[in-house]
């Protein structure tokens, strides 16, 4: 059976233009929006997550700089020193002894509070091989500013008495840095407060304190305005 071809002309006809047809340019920058639009949210999702992370661990570096320090100065202070028998302990008879039993200054650097603390105590640390050095040492805890940061660096030095010690504000090992302030507080055994206390061995009209509250502060990350706050207490043994 022959079909006259000419009876699909005007279907072949109507169905060209379609099969020809492409994307019109309307339809390309709406898929091009569509695409930014979900690009973005994903890329902003993903660099919340990351900064969430970062923030995070930059948090857990600061509660562990802050629990060292805060549990390095509790050690040295709950091992205070305050008789005056160790001269006999002295191995050098020529040596003359540290004047120093407690001193604790109000200072500030830069409208911070950057107190210093130098006492006696048992804590000493030994980095030698071998059998390690004991007997009261005098311990000494400052700041320096770092210029780079704007913030406050903690250093601890660590000399036994019988050595001459470094200067002031010298000879330390850094224990940690990124502070925003470092404050002690001595209380007397009537609970008062005091911003600075001196006893020295020659003139031990002034005792230990009863106890010294410790304040250190670090950058917040998540929220500069308000720094992360750690506070400890430590109650001195009397004198012996």
């Amino acid at each position: 059976m022959n079909f006259p071809m000419k009876n699909l002309k005007p279907y072949a006809s109507r169905l060209r233009p379609y099969a020809d047809s492409g994307f019109t340019l309307l339809e390309i920058l709406l898929a091009i929006f569509i695409l930014t639009l979900v690009v973005s949210a994903v890329f902003g999702a993903f660099r919340g997550t990351f900064k969430v992370v970062d923030d995070t661990e930059a948090q857990e570096e600061i509660y562990a700089a802050a629990r060292v320090a805060l549990e390095r100065i509790s050690e040295d202070l709950a091992s205070v020193y305050g008789a005056v028998s160790a001269v006999e302990k002295t191995p050098d008879a020529n040596a003359t002894r540290q004047q120093v039993m407690f001193l604790g200054e109000d200072h500030e650097i830069n409208d911070k509070s950057a107190d210093n603390l130098r006492f006696l105590s048992w804590a000493h640390v030994s980095f030698k091989t071998g059998r390690p050095e004991e007997g009261p040492a005098e311990i000494s805890y400052y700041t320096q500013y770092q210029e780079e940061t704007g913030e406050l660096a903690l250093y601890r030095s660590d000399t036994l008495d019988y050595l001459e010690s470094p200067d002031p504000g010298q000879g330390g090992l850094l224990l940690c840095e990124g502070l925003k302030w470092l404050d002690f507080i001595y209380y007397d055994e009537n609970g008062n407060a005091h911003k600075e206390w001196a006893a020295s061995e020659r003139n031990n009209e002034a005792p230990l304190p009863a106890r010294v509250e410790i304040s250190i502060g670090f950058e917040n990350a998540l929220d500069p305005e308000n720094p992360l706050q750690f506070v400890t207490g430590v109650a001195l043994p009397p004198l012996s």
